[in-house]
């Protein structure tokens, strides 16, 4: 693995567990086996580290954004593939979205990213209600409303996959959910 590359991972394992301020580049380096000055012959601060976690993140994000709208320009758009597609992104991604998720508040690198993240899903989701509507199997309702009220569903239940892990996996109900309130 190489240098960068490690203090990327260590640092996210630390960030993830100790919380962005309370992990510092000393503990960082010793937890990787490096000197601290390696660690800024590579980043410029702390905060550059975090920059670069979440720019990874949101290149994921950018992936999972690009392959549904692939699906959608084909006809191929469901809630079922948004939000089956989503939470493997989830899962592939979930230690990068507890650091963006514990950090929104401090960092507007992290606030930036969230929003991102919500709009995107918001518009893919307008865009399969919409393609549902013309082709009749989507009640006629307010797109961008309900668009909204379903990302808000899928981002709370990425809280729940995320923080409380033990609470029970309700995606297929909310799938269903989403079905009985949505299609005709």
């Amino acid at each position: 693995m190489k240098t960068k590359d490690l203090i990327l991972e260590t640092a996210k394992e630390m960030i993830s567990q100790v919380g962005f301020h309370r992990a510092t580049t000393s503990n960082l380096a010793k937890t990787a086996n490096i000197s601290e000055g390696t660690i800024y012959r590579h980043f410029e601060s702390k905060e550059d580290i975090l920059l670069h976690i979440l720019t990874g993140l949101e290149n994921e994000f950018s992936y999972y954004v690009e392959s549904i709208h692939q699906r959608i320009d084909k006809g191929e758009c469901t809630f079922d593939l948004i939000m089956s597609e989503y939470f493997n992104f989830v899962t592939a991604n979930e230690v990068d979205l507890k650091i963006m998720l514990s950090t929104y508040g401090l960092l507007d690198s992290s606030k930036r990213l969230m929003a991102i993240f919500l709009k995107n899903l918001e518009l893919i989701l307008g865009e399969c209600i919409k393609d549902g509507i013309k082709k009749g199997i989507v009640k006629d309702v307010p797109v961008e409303e309900n668009a909204t009220v379903v990302m808000t569903i899928i981002f709370g239940l990425t809280r729940l996959h995320l923080y409380w892990p033990d609470q029970g996996d309700v995606r297929t109900e909310a799938i269903a959910f989403c079905r009985r309130s949505l299609l005709k």
